[in-house]
């Protein structure tokens, strides 16, 4: 019976261990790529703008974050979703859910952008880009 007790305090010790090592890898990777203060917001807003305006004058965009923080997984760039709106004279021109990635502490990437309109149309489309605990409140924005 000790023996079988020591082997599994023993199982549980290298599984933390393990776990740990690989929080820690994830959050170094996090860190390598984000821009750091306030850069994040300052190059999140110019990425998100130059995405979504192009050459449009008037025009800015809002954006929510519909999970705060990073998600990242093995050795890609940390990903951050967000319902963006592209406001141009005032008007909501349109708006949906957006994944983007954070690269080199130099910009973001915007891999996809799913918009309101495709959301209702195809709601099936978002767990292809978006967390399963995300899709629900994903939706709801969209019908709103």
């Amino acid at each position: 019976m000790k023996v079988a007790v020591i082997a599994f305090c023993l199982a549980l010790t290298v599984s933390c261990a393990s776990q740990d090592s690989m929080s820690a890898l994830a959050s170094s990777h996090v860190e390598a790529n984000e821009p750091k203060g306030e850069l994040f917001d300052l190059y999140l807003k110019r990425d998100l703008t130059s995405y979504f305006c192009k050459e449009r004058t008037a025009c800015r965009v809002e954006y929510e974050y519909l999970r705060k923080g990073a998600t990242q997984s093995g050795v890609s760039y940390p990903k951050y979703y967000l319902w963006a709106k592209c406001v141009t004279n005032g008007q909501v021109e349109t708006e949906g859910a957006v994944r983007v990635a954070a690269v080199e502490q130099k910009y973001f990437d915007i891999t996809n952008y799913i918009s309101a309109q495709e959301i209702v149309a195809s709601p099936n489309e978002l767990v292809r880009v978006f967390p399963a605990a995300l899709v629900q409140e994903i939706e709801q924005k969209a019908k709103h």
